[in-house]
């Protein structure tokens, strides 16, 4: 007997839908700050700024003082198009395009093409928020 006034609280505790997700910042907007790459091997650092500028270092705390390449970003939707003008990873004004997944934890990068092999080596990795 108790089953069967319990059935229709299952029946409508099912039906229920979960409150709607609050919409996701814009990818211009989530992409500004610092990342970092946590890989066994290196760790790597990047800053974008929400003028386009983008700045690597080995290590976060040398953003500012030991860069080893900078140079400017655009970023359409979820591609990103990286161009470094100075610093030793990449042939100055070499662009890299990467379809990217952004959020408030990081970013995932997808190579889509990159004639800079170390560049390249990001493709498939997500650098962690700062």
């Amino acid at each position: 007997m108790r089953a069967l006034w319990v059935l229709p609280l299952l029946v409508t505790a099912c039906n229920e839908k979960p409150p709607p997700m609050p919409p996701k910042a814009p990818n211009n907007e989530l992409i500004v700050g610092e990342f970092e790459r946590r890989h066994q091997e290196a760790h790597t650092a990047a800053r974008f700024s929400k003028e386009g500028y983008v700045t690597l270092a080995s290590k976060a705390d040398e953003l500012d003082s030991k860069p080893i390449a900078s140079g400017t970003y655009k970023l359409d939707g979820d591609k990103l198009m990286l161009t470094y003008t100075k610093g030793e990873m990449c042939e100055s004004g070499v662009e890299g395009t990467y379809n990217v997944v952004i959020s408030k934890i990081g970013i995932r990068f997808t190579k889509v093409d990159d004639a800079c092999e170390r560049r390249a080596k990001i493709d498939g990795e997500t650098w962690y928020r700062r």
